[in-house]
């Protein structure tokens, strides 16, 4: 029995101070994971979108048992299919390998057989890469450079696969 004017007060139990360290933690690790913001690199992202979108290109011209061209522009680069009358033609309507802008102010430079190439204005692209149905292609090497100087490089060789992806990725 208590006596009058005291008080049965004696805090917490240290399990129940634990479990309330343990929710916290919980809690405070979620909303870090929702918080936290992804700071990107949009060189290295332009240089592995052009990968991504080669690699796909080279699975399309195996599929479809056609030969596959890439063209490059002063802003940006196109993939070709050859039509009925064995002219090459822009793939206009395709979400992946349509026609691409570069999204910043970068230089790009195309070398093939070891030589730069002069890239054309953005409506005289044409074929310049070829990707045969065998998995094949022109061996080509292909940089881009910021304003501020960095440079990312894709190299392909002539059995299609990538050779140097120097500055890309991370």
């Amino acid at each position: 029995m208590l006596a009058a004017g005291c008080s049965n007060n004696r805090g917490f139990s240290l399990l129940e101070m634990l479990v309330v360290i343990l929710v916290v933690g919980i809690l405070y690790s979620l909303a870090g994971s929702m918080l936290t913001l992804t700071v990107t690199d949009p060189l290295n992202d332009e240089a592995d979108r052009l990968r991504e979108r080669i690699l796909l290109a080279q699975d399309e011209s195996i599929v479809r048992s056609q030969a596959i061209a890439l063209g490059f522009n002063e802003h940006g680069y196109a993939f070709f299919v050859q039509d009925d009358d064995q002219q090459w033609s822009v793939i206009e309507k395709d979400a992946l390998l349509g026609p691409r802008q570069l999204l910043g102010d970068y230089e790009q430079t195309v070398y093939l057989q070891g030589q730069a190439v002069m890239l054309p204005d953005e409506g005289e692209t044409r074929p310049q890469v070829f990707i045969l149905p065998t998995g094949e292609m022109l061996p080509f090497e292909w940089r881009l450079r910021s304003d501020a100087g960095r440079e990312a490089m894709l190299k392909f060789d002539s059995q299609g696969r990538l050779v140097d992806l120097n500055g890309v990725g991370g």
